[in-house]
């Protein structure tokens, strides 16, 4: 990814002085593999970018103070493992280049759903993209994939995992369903009513002969899938 690229999708110029240079100290080391980084020479990038640094002592003094930044000799420094996690997660939708998928969010929100794990957030991507570009099949076949997968980490969030299993193995998803709906442990709301017509509408785009998924379709449970699939990520402890 190019800098001007990672700049966008970071919203950089948007950051307090602190986040630009964490920022910046990030894509030198996960795009161009620096181990540490020259002040002077983040600085520089962020005057070429319109942003530059108005007090560069202040600026320093708050690097010192800061948990993301290790100091290795005058003006050089290394940014922490802990704030490379804690980017990369903040930002996964928005700076993984690797076969990127652009979407609009326009069936859910990749801010709130996104960042939480890597495999989720491309099934979210691809749930955006198939309904942006009219594949309403493959967008219902990915739905149905994200709550499934919702669920179970739920239930092993919970530690009750093995409610779901036969010989170790997880149930179908019509069984799982039939457990979610009167499990107390999951205690879930009342949008539990709505579990079956999820799974339906999945179903019918992957196995009904001669069916095909239409935008009507998604958009009469879209609200209402976006609700569950919020209940689940707070049960599966993928929000706080």
């Amino acid at each position: 990814m190019e800098l001007l690229q990672f700049a966008d999708k970071a919203e950089l110029l948007k950051k307090t002085e602190i986040e630009k240079i964490e920022l910046l100290a990030f894509f030198l080391s996960y795009y161009q593999d620096k181990k540490t980084f020259v002040l002077q020479e983040v600085t520089s990038i962020l005057v070429e970018l319109g942003a530059p640094i108005s007090n560069i002592s202040r600026l320093k003094q708050n690097i010192s103070k800061s948990r993301s930044f290790r100091r290795i000799k005058e003006g050089e420094y290394l940014l922490t493992n802990p704030a490379k996690d804690r980017i990369k997660q903040r930002y996964a939708c928005r700076l993984n280049d690797e076969q990127e998928i652009e979407t609009q969010g326009a069936l859910l929100d990749e801010m709130l759903f996104c960042g939480k794990r890597g495999f989720i957030d491309k099934l979210v991507k691809q749930i955006n993209h198939s309904y942006e570009y009219y594949c309403y099949d493959a967008c219902a076949v990915c739905m149905r994939r994200v709550f499934e997968i919702s669920l179970i980490l739920a239930y092993e969030n919970l530690g009750i995992q093995d409610e779901i299993k036969t010989n170790g193995e997880y149930a179908m998803l019509e069984k799982i369903v039939a457990n979610a709906v009167c499990n107390n442990t999951l205690n879930l709301s009342r949008s539990k009513k709505e579990y079956n017509t999820i799974r339906e509408i999945g179903n019918y785009a992957a196995h009904k002969v001669m069916y095909n998924t239409r935008k009507k379709d998604i958009d009469d449970i879209k609200q209402v899938y976006r609700t569950c699939l919020e209940e689940l990520f707070y049960k599966a402890g993928l929000l706080k």
